[in-house]
């Protein structure tokens, strides 16, 4: 196993070296560089407003579903199924809420972490856009 880890980063490193020469590099980038801190800030604002587009979306999903669940004319088994589904999506909300909190965390100072009473109570998108600016 350990040979063919290392005959895989090998030919990773292989592809890297043409691609440099290909697109004509000549320096690697270093922590030191100020293109690389641009670079990983960008990469946390992406991490972090896509943890909170999958957060928004899981959220307005189960409002969609509660709405549902209260109209008139919805039978047994169709509420069954939509509080099945409410059950999914909190497993599936639990764990964006998860990733939101770890992206929020890695800005300095750090962007605000919600728990779980926070998200649910969330009935309005404008709540997403103050998450998005701050």
């Amino acid at each position: 196993a350990r040979r063919h880890l290392q005959e895989r980063r090998d030919r990773a490193l292989e592809d890297v070296q043409r691609l440099e020469v290909r697109m004509e590099i000549e320096h690697r980038w270093t922590p030191e560089m100020p293109l690389w801190g641009q670079t990983a800030e960008l990469r946390r604002t992406r991490v972090y407003r896509r943890a909170l587009d999958v957060l928004e979306r899981l959220v307005i999903s189960r409002l969609f579903e509660l709405s549902k669940v209260n109209q008139a004319q919805t039978g047994y088994k169709l509420r069954k199924h939509i509080a099945n589904a409410l059950k999914t999506r909190s497993h599936a909300i639990r764990t964006a809420l998860e990733k939101y909190n770890a992206a929020a965390l890695v800005f300095y100072p750090p962007k605000p972490t919600l728990d779980w009473d926070q998200v649910i109570e969330y009935g309005f998108l404008s709540d997403f856009d103050l998450l998005r600016e701050s």
